[in-house]
């Protein structure tokens, strides 16, 4: 008998417990995605991107990294003699070499014996006079002229 008025004053607290309704306050849920939060999702991204536009544009200001440094080797001249083909003068330490370079294919056509300016390069291509007359439009007009002759 002692064990069943143990048992009942032990259970007697759990079942007022479950009888007593508990007020629960309903709370609403805070709004995840609100108008404030996608203006600074957009402008954080934005400013990610400007920092990664702005870093390539330093980059390509500045030579890229600082590690490799390209003072003994420069090109002096070039010319385009294809779509996809050029011929440079490279200037390495005091050796001037003329380069053929094709997709794909780079090679030495001659060493210079005697290095050239880029000064004297520029002077010299701004020397150049065309003749009248030795133009294309010249020589096609006064083909045709000889061909309505005969």
């Amino acid at each position: 008998m002692i064990k069943h008025f143990l048992l009942l004053t032990l259970l007697c607290p759990l079942s007022v417990m479950a009888n007593e309704t508990v007020a629960v306050e309903i709370q609403k849920a805070p709004e995840v995605m609100g108008t404030g939060n996608i203006v600074q999702i957009v402008l954080g991204l934005f400013v990610v991107l400007m920092m990664i536009f702005g870093a390539g544009w330093m980059m390509k200001r500045f030579g890229g990294f600082g590690g490799v440094s390209n003072a003994n080797l420069k090109v002096v001249a070039g010319i385009t003699v294809g779509q996809r083909e050029k011929i440079v003068v490279v200037q390495a330490g005091d050796v001037q070499v003329l380069v053929g370079i094709a997709p794909g294919n780079i090679r030495t056509l001659h060493v210079l014996d005697k290095n050239i300016d880029h000064e004297s390069a520029l002077t010299v291509k701004s020397a150049i006079t065309v003749e009248p007359g030795g133009g294309f439009m010249d020589q096609l007009k006064q083909q045709v002229k000889k061909r309505a002759a005969s």
